[in-house]
């Protein structure tokens, strides 16, 4: 009897060092996601904010399940085991590999997207060269619907003086 709960408990802290692991491979990915894309200091507190909440929430409900809402010291020290191990053996690989990976996604995405817009952003820039600049556009199309309004101003008092 003694013995089976000894190995539920070991069961227990080997679970909760994957627990631990896996956490910190979460926010390895978060960590990959910051490489990517630049964040505001902010940002970033928010987002670890976010990220520590929701894993406090896992943990106590990791603990609720299998282990009936007891909070026990062990289980906290198994999560923190696997944290460790994990950031001292994996963390940096999969960070540069995985950023290395996304960047390069990127990167093929950035090319199929550029040759697809490729003719858009030629008739746009040949338009650019024959009209000028924005402004120019924006002031030759404000002027253009001022004469297209004053046109059918026109017909609508000549038709309304032929009634």
């Amino acid at each position: 009897m003694v013995y089976g709960e000894i190995v539920r408990q070991g069961q227990l802290f080997g679970l909760a060092v994957l627990l631990g692991a896996g956490l910190l491979f979460l926010y390895d990915l978060l960590r990959i996601c910051r490489r990517i894309l630049r964040h505001r200091t902010v940002g970033i507190a928010v987002e670890d904010i976010i990220f520590w909440l929701f894993c406090a929430l896992g943990m106590f409900g990791f603990m609720y399940r299998y282990n009936e809402g007891v909070i026990r010291g062990f289980l906290v020290f198994g999560a923190a085991v696997g944290m460790i191990l994990y950031s001292i053996f994996i963390s940096r690989h999969v960070v540069r590999c995985g950023t290395a990976v996304f960047r390069r996604i990127l990167h093929v995405l950035h090319r199929i997207f550029g040759r697809i817009s490729k003719p858009f952003r030629i008739l746009g820039a040949s338009a650019k060269k024959k009209v000028g600049t924005a402004n120019h556009i924006r002031k030759k199309s404000v002027n253009g619907w001022k004469k297209r309004l004053k046109k059918i101003g026109k017909a609508v008092k000549i038709g309304l003086s032929k009634l």
